[in-house]
């Protein structure tokens, strides 16, 4: 599911360069201002068309894995939630 990780990525990276915009705007830091004006307008860009891009590959994964499901080769894992486990559990990690 590596499809959509980058334009994901741009979209934090865009959050996080609205939120210097805003306390640059507070505190009065003119020379923040166009950095982050800068870098939202260059990772939003690139973020959208690599969702662009990306998104036919992505929904034709999605329909793989709904046709496999719906085929009934795809089973979910079984859970034994009342139970014990079936084998001893070792309580220490060190290998």
């Amino acid at each position: 599911m590596h499809h959509l990780a980058l334009p994901f990525y741009c979209t934090v990276i865009v959050g996080l360069l609205m939120a210097l915009l805003a306390r640059a705007i507070y505190t009065g830091s003119a020379s923040f201002v166009l950095v982050a004006l800068a870098g939202i307008a260059y990772f939003g860009w690139h973020g959208w068309n690599d969702a662009r891009r990306c998104w036919p590959a992505f929904r034709a994964e999605m329909e793989r894995r709904r046709a496999a499901r719906n085929r009934g080769s795809w089973k979910p894992p079984l859970r034994n939630p009342t139970r014990p486990p079936s084998g001893p559990v070792s309580t220490d990690d060190t290998h």
